[in-house]
């Protein structure tokens, strides 16, 4: 049984001008569905279905196949007709007809529709999509979206009742159709296409219809500004590894500070300077000659997600007890000896050109401990949470 995806990309896009060029967490949208589906290890050949140039150098830089679409056979000026719609030049919003040009063209036994709208799909989910409809169940099959919620259509309720509060975890759930993913025996499909009955089912929803559920997460379709700005996110969380639910408040927290001019200011260090900030080239010898005696700290880095400082205070002062609960910390000793002393007891010393590093979590205070002033380089995140705790 031969199994394609195959992932269509249209530019022209207008409520997100071209997304599929866009840089979603530092890759194209394609990257990941791509990706995700040589992962999945469960298909014979993987296609992109595009009418444009620069799609196909993308599909060529991704190491995948490369399908031309007709403009006028489901592109930007499609002509076609069938039983869901009937284009005049425009650009086709109805994949039927770009379904059926590729399948007549390509010859599957499966295909796996896969949108690059839906980035965070992962390979798991596409291998268990792809053996439903190999298995022939259904002739049709779509990703949806499950949601236990009070639901409403037209003002009146789905799936609760007005006369009594149910426990939302004991809805039955709604199912949304998730675009994400979607799959046809080619067979059926295409007999449904070719015999263009009105009153008939399809093509798109031919023969026996399945619904494949997804997590929310997954579910995720770029639509919009604002679910672009949550996959954004959803990716770069993914990518680092990092998942709410490792930390909890408890009561030896005694506050929660993160614009840094203030929070240093309470630690003794009246002079910012943040003018300095983002300098293509910085020399520190110059930074210390130029700020003076203790206390001080120069912004060297503010940007994006970065942040580095250098931190100069005079003996016995530092930091207050805290901790830091999404971001890692890290520092250089560039002058004196400083202490780090650790919520379990153990103290950690650095020394000029020492490199010490504490993972997220880690509730520490910080001590210039040498007889002059010490100056470190504080590296960190911008807007970085100072957890301080009694």
């Amino acid at each position: 049984m031969k199994t394609v995806a195959m992932i269509p990309v249209l530019l022209g896009s207008t409520r997100i001008p071209d997304k599929n060029l866009i840089y979603v967490d530092g890759y194209p949208m394609a990257h990941y569905v791509v990706n995700a589906c040589r992962e999945a290890g469960c298909f014979d050949e993987i296609y992109i279905n595009s009418e444009h140039d620069e799609i196909e150098a993308l599909a060529k830089w991704l190491g995948v196949k490369f399908f031309r679409r007709d403009p006028g056979a489901g592109g930007s000026r499609c002509i076609m007709k069938s039983k869901s719609r009937q284009c005049e030049s425009t650009r086709c919003q109805t994949h039927d007809h770009f379904l059926a040009t590729f399948m007549k063209a390509i010859g599957p036994d499966v295909l796996v529709q896969v949108h690059t709208t839906s980035p965070l799909l992962r390979p798991a989910t596409i291998r268990a999509f792809a053996e439903r409809i190999q298995q022939g169940g259904e002739d049709s099959l779509f990703s949806v979206e499950e949601r236990h919620t009070e639901t409403l259509h037209d003002g009146k309720p789905l799936n609760f009742s007005l006369s009594h509060k149910t426990p939302t975890q004991s809805l039955p759930p709604v199912q949304s159709i998730s675009w994400a993913l979607s799959a046809w025996r080619v067979p059926s499909f295409i007999a449904s296409y070719d015999r263009n009955n009105p009153g008939e089912n399809g093509p798109t929803f031919c023969g026996r219809v399945g619904y494949f559920p997804l997590d929310s997460i997954e579910a995720l379709d770029a639509d919009t500004w604002n679910d672009l700005y949550l996959i954004d996110a959803a990716l770069q969380q993914r990518r680092l590894g990092l998942y709410p639910g490792q930390f909890k408040w408890s009561p030896a927290v005694t506050g929660i500070e993160h614009e840094l001019e203030a929070l240093i200011a309470r630690d003794g260090v009246t002079l910012f300077e943040a003018g300095g900030a983002n300098t293509r080239l910085s020399n520190l010898d110059e930074i210390r000659r130029r700020m003076g005696p203790a206390p001080w700290i120069y912004l060297l880095v503010w940007s994006g997600h970065d942040q580095s400082a250098m931190v100069c205070q005079p003996p016995g002062e530092g930091a207050r007890k805290h901790c830091h609960v999404t971001h890692d910390e890290w520092w250089v000793v560039l002058e004196g000896t400083f202490e780090w002393r650790l919520a379990d007891g153990s103290v950690v010393v650095g020394r000029p050109n020492d490199l010490v590093y504490l993972p997220r979590g880690t509730v520490h205070s910080i001590v210039c401990t040498s007889e002059n002033a010490g100056i470190r380089l504080a590296n960190g995140a911008r807007f970085m949470e100072h957890v301080y705790v009694s």
